[in-house]
Order: C-alpha cells, then structure tokens, then sequence
C-alpha cells in the first residue's frame, strides 16, 4: 500500500497515504527475514553449512558468520517494533518503518 501523488492540473501535488502501520509492519518484517536469508545464503551457502554440520569443514566460521546475520536481523525486528508502537502519527510510523532496512556490512 504505497503513497499516490496526484499531480493536478493547476500544478499542485496531492499525498494519498493508504498505508497502515499494521501492514507495513508485516511488509517491513517479511523484507528483513528474506534480506536475512540472503545474506546468510552469499556467505554460506546451504551446501556449505551441510558440509558444516557434517564436520567436513571447520563449522566454527560458518555458525559464526550466520550468528552474526542472526543477531542482526533480531536488533532490526526490535527497531521495527519499537517503530511500530511508537508515538506520532500512522503516516510518521509507517515512514519510521520503512526507514528500516538491511545493509551488509
């Protein structure tokens, strides 16, 4: 549910937010768990973590690069939850939210 601008004939631009805090919310939260996944996937790979787990490789590597990815997708849901029962009003939470996102380091 995005933002519409209408661009009138006078020149004026009119904002149409149909966003709501509960949606953006799950929108936001899915974004990060695929986001997380991803990442965890660029730097290991399933085969690798297979591997891993089977003691083929040092797992110690692996575990610590997913445990990373791990923590910082909890600190980011923690963000977006605190967006979401913040203060202000739908249109500044949902902004606030939509603020949050993944970057690889």
């Amino acid at each position: 549910m995005p933002k519409t601008y209408l661009h009138h004939p006078d020149g004026t631009v009119t904002v149409e937010d149909t966003r709501t805090p509960p949606a953006v919310y799950l929108e936001q939260l899915e974004r990060l768990r695929a986001a997380c996944t991803a990442s965890i996937l660029a730097v290991a790979p399933e085969h690798t973590q297979r591997n891993a787990a089977l003691g083929i490789v040092p797992a110690e590597p692996v575990v610590a690069d997913i445990t990373a990815k791990r923590d910082q997708y909890h600190l980011l849901a923690a963000s977006l939850q605190a967006a979401f029962d913040g203060v202000g009003t739908d249109a500044e939470r949902c902004d606030a939210m939509e603020a949050i996102q993944w970057l690889d380091p």
